[in-house]
């Protein structure tokens, strides 16, 4: 009887055209476009977030475009960007494909890598769309919108680029150099843009500090053996290995280290070894790395948001979020969207734009503003800017945060077989 009621009384609504809380009958959805490589964790966790910002905004009534109450609807597209042997005109491909079939009003998230992100946003300015990326972080990006605003004023960035990525963990150095004395470093980064800029930089500043970089060098995508430059780590008395990659391949290479009792402790970004699940996946063999990852994914008391992003997540999907960056961004992406259309009472591209820029918005990250290129201001102050947190595996099978000092947990530790007798 209590559902025959129920039906009843949402035919009537329908009819009538009541406003339910919740619900926007018979308004036209608002589209988001979401391309992106969704075959792996940032991708596939991005798309959860943005999911989950969509259900939670629908569930209020929507999105208030100029007086008119409208739910949000997300379409996807697996770009496949990040999967070995894609070329670049490919994941274009799908990113047009996308945009000429279901017509979005903007784009969150886009890209896995940097290469197709910056090829793609000629087509972002033709089709005036919102773009606000969540993966993909080549510091080009911002360089392309300084210099041509009015071509590319489109692009967003709310994750962190490899520059800031570069100087969140630099600190990191500098607290192993000063416990330990150790200054000598051996570089290994994926084959990608990002990374390689990540680890050049990293290259010149450390060397600045006196520090000695014994390798430096790529792997491609699929590489499942890294047992050779292991050895080579082993043989030129490397004391800290930096491993810069977002991709899966960290998990066997972590596994070699463990395996291989290398004297050099790993640190860097792994990105399929941040999550709270990994140390019972793996056992306890993660204990001892030194890992990076954005806010919110990692929940911390200096940043209340990101407690309440990383619990209703847990809650949703059954397990909480586990990649280093793009999960929390795509979620926040959504509502910098939301406030945007609210603002300028309108879906017009310029006008989101300029409302975009105005972002100041309180997050499960920290405070989320945009500078002049368009990129998401991060560094140690989570009432001033975003952060990125550098954490060290410890027993029992705790993330300790290690820097930002001001809301650090703990100090970093030397693997179990490095430990002095």
């Amino acid at each position: 009887m209590k559902n025959r009621c129920l039906a009843v009384f949402l035919g009537l609504a329908i009819l009538f055209g009541l406003n339910l809380p919740g619900a926007s009958f018979g308004a036209e959805p608002v589209i988001i476009g979401m391309p992106t490589s969704l075959g792996y964790l940032e991708g596939y966790e991005s798309r959860n977030a943005a999911v989950m910002a969509v259900d939670e905004i629908n569930a209020k009534g929507g999105v208030n475009v100029g007086g008119e109450m409208r739910p949000f609807k997300l379409v996807e597209t697996d770009t496949r960007d990040s999967e070995p042997g894609v070329p670049v005109s490919d994941a274009l491909m799908a990113y047009e494909k996308l945009i000429l079939q279901h017509k979005p009003h903007a784009i969150i998230t886009g890209f896995f890598t940097s290469e197709p992100l910056l090829a793609s946003m000629d087509i972002t300015s033709k089709h005036k769309l919102p773009y606000l990326g969540t993966i993909a972080m080549s510091p080009k990006f911002q360089k392309k919108i300084i210099e041509n605003y009015d071509a590319y004023k489109y692009c967003f960035r709310v994750c962190f680029d490899a520059r800031q990525y570069f100087g969140a963990y630099l600190n990191v150095y500098k607290e192993i150099q000063a416990d330990f004395g150790f200054d000598k470093a051996f570089i290994f980064t994926e084959e990608a843009m990002w990374a390689k800029a990540v680890g050049g930089m990293t290259a010149k500043s450390l060397k600045s500090q006196g520090w000695d970089i014994t390798g430096s060098q790529t792997f491609p995508k699929g590489t499942s053996d890294f047992s050779a430059t292991l050895l080579k780590i082993r043989n030129t008395k490397t004391q800290v290995i930096i491993f810069i990659s977002s991709r899966p391949e960290g998990i066997i290479f972590a596994d070699q280290w463990r395996t291989m009792k290398i004297p050099a402790m790993l640190t860097g970004s792994m990105t399929p070894l941040v999550g709270e699940g990994v140390w019972d996946q793996y056992e306890g063999k993660v204990n001892g790395i030194v890992n990076l990852v954005a806010a919110g994914i990692l929940p911390i008391p200096a940043i209340p948001k990101s407690i309440e992003f990383h619990n209703a997540y847990k809650k949703k999907f059954g397990k909480p979020p586990a990649a280093s960056h793009g999960t929390g961004s795509a979620y926040e992406a959504v509502y910098v969207l939301k406030t945007a259309i609210e603002r300028a009472g309108t879906l017009d591209g310029d006008k989101l734009v300029a409302e975009i820029e105005k972002t100041d918005r309180k997050c499960c990250m920290g405070r989320l503003r945009f500078d002049k290129g368009h990129q998401a201001v991060y560094g140690s102050d989570p009432n001033e800017e975003c952060l990125i947190l550098d954490f060290q595996w410890q027993k029992p099978g705790k993330r300790v945060v290690i820097s930002p000092t001001g809301v650090a947990t703990g100090k970093i530790q030397l693997p179990e077989w490095m430990k002095k007798k």
